[in-house]
């Protein structure tokens, strides 16, 4: 995620994940929280999209627009595609 910002900071990421990996929302919130503490994303919101299967997809990741530029956020889904499969 550090490369993807170049500088900019993280504010929102939004994670696809399986039914069958069976993670609670709270309890991934929490880790995410504990995990970007000190990085680009310290801070940042992550939204759980529930999928059936097992698939576990980084979908998107909200970035500043510039470093200086800690106020208005541009969606980073240009700089994270989709996984395709």
């Amino acid at each position: 995620m550090e490369r993807r910002a170049r500088g900019r900071r993280v504010t929102g990421v939004t994670v696809r994940i399986g039914s069958l990996h069976a993670v609670v929302e709270g309890a991934l919130t929490q880790s995410f929280e504990l995990v970007a503490r000190g990085s680009v994303a310290d801070g940042a919101g992550i939204e759980l999209v529930t999928v059936p299967g097992d698939e576990f997809t980084l979908q998107s990741i909200t970035l500043t627009r510039q470093a200086a530029d800690q106020g208005a956020a541009d969606q980073g889904a240009a700089d994270v595609p989709r996984h395709p499969g």
